[in-house]
Formats: C-alpha cells, sequence, structure tokens
C-alpha cells in the first residue's frame, strides 16, 4: 500500500485509527474494529493532512496530523504544550499596538501583516483579496491587517511611511517587507517559502 495515498482517520466511537486507501474515501469507509462510520477527514490541514506550527517556547517546527490536533500535542524538542487553538483562530486577525506581540511575533504560525488606512482607496480596494488569501491559507498562515492610523506605535516602529504595506513574520522575526499592491497569486509564492 502506498503511504502517500493513504488518510488516517480516528473513529469517534472507540479511538482506533483507520487507515483508509484514497480511492475508498468516498465511499463511506468504517472503522474495521467496531465497524462505526467514520467522519469525513479535516480538509483543512493541508494536501498532506499535516498542520505545521512552531512551538512559541523554542521555535522548533512540528508536524501534527490531524487526527492528533486535538490530543494536546507537545513540541518535539522541548515538549511544550503547543498552541494548536491558534489554528483555528478567525481570520483576518486584526492587529494592533497592544496585541501586535501575541498576535504577530509570538505566533506559531507565519505572520503576512497587511497595514493599511481607511483613507486610502488602494487599501480599501485591496483588503478583500487580503480576506481571501486569508480564507484560503488558514491553519498553514496567520493573516493580520494593522490599521496605521489607529496604530501609530507599530507604524512608527516599522518605519510605514506609506500604505498600503505587506510585512512576513516568521518565529518573532521580520522576514520581509514590500510597499504597495500585490497580486494573490505573488503573496501565496512568498509565504511558501516558511510553511
Amino acid at each position: 500500500m502506498n503511504l502517500k495515498n493513504v488518510q488516517i482517520l480516528k473513529c469517534p466511537a472507540c479511538g482506533a485509527a483507520n487507515r483508509i486507501p484514497a480511492d475508498k474515501m468516498n465511499k463511506s469507509p468504517r472503522c474495521g474494529k467496531c465497524h462505526t462510520e467514520l467522519p469525513p477527514p479535516k480538509t483543512d490541514a493541508g494536501p498532506s493532512g499535516l498542520y505545521t506550527l512552531r512551538c512559541t517556547v523554542c521555535g522548533a517546527k512540528n508536524r501534527i496530523p490531524a487526527i492528533k490536533i486535538e490530543d494536546t500535542p507537545k513540541c518535539g524538542k522541548c515538549k511544550a504544550l503547543l498552541r494548536t487553538e491558534e489554528l483555528f483562530v478567525p481570520q483576518p486577525v486584526m492587529v494592533n499596538d497592544r496585541n501586535f506581540d501575541d498576535r504577530v511575533l509570538k505566533s506559531p504560525l507565519p505572520v503576512l501583516l497587511f497595514a493599511w488606512a481607511s483613507w486610502c482607496p488602494t487599501c480599501v480596494s485591496v483588503s478583500p483579496i487580503i480576506d481571501e488569501l486569508a480564507s484560503e491559507m488558514k491553519t498553514r498562515v496567520r493573516v493580520g491587517k494593522l490599521n496605521v492610523d489607529q496604530n501609530p506605535m507599530m507604524a512608527s516602529k516599522y518605519k510605514i511611511l506609506s500604505v498600503p504595506f505587506i510585512f512576513i513574520f516568521d518565529n518573532g522575526q521580520l522576514k520581509e517587507s514590500m510597499p504597495g499592491v500585490q497580486k494573490k497569486h505573488d503573496l501565496m509564492m512568498q509565504m511558501a517559502r516558511y510553511l
């Protein structure tokens, strides 16, 4: 059996892990132990069925199977509890001066931060694209929005002199900054480096 084409589903009744070949996923698979119908797999974990997130204590990347996401997983390096609830925070996340460290620098996911202002017509027209990106990349990337007029400390710290402006953070560090408008596909390609 080719393990790349196998999905592991946990039985809700007895807890047994079942290996289901991809070609049998659409045929209502049943548990091999108790014969209960298995729930459909979670589709937001990415193509491999794994969630990837950083430990907020040591910074190590951890890959967690979707079937184990609710089992309070620990970091493979330092054994700290992983903040798996952060995978399911509604996006885009509104970032401000007070929550910047927690939402961006301590995020277990790479962060794409969109700096904007309400008076900027370009920002207003690009905002729906950022919202689409947030929806499409949920559980893999945190997408945040920072209103520079309402958050002067962050605007000053990162020297935001014009909007729109896009920042990419990973592991608590600023990795890239891009002024102006970017295409959604280009942003997805930029973020792929950090997944």
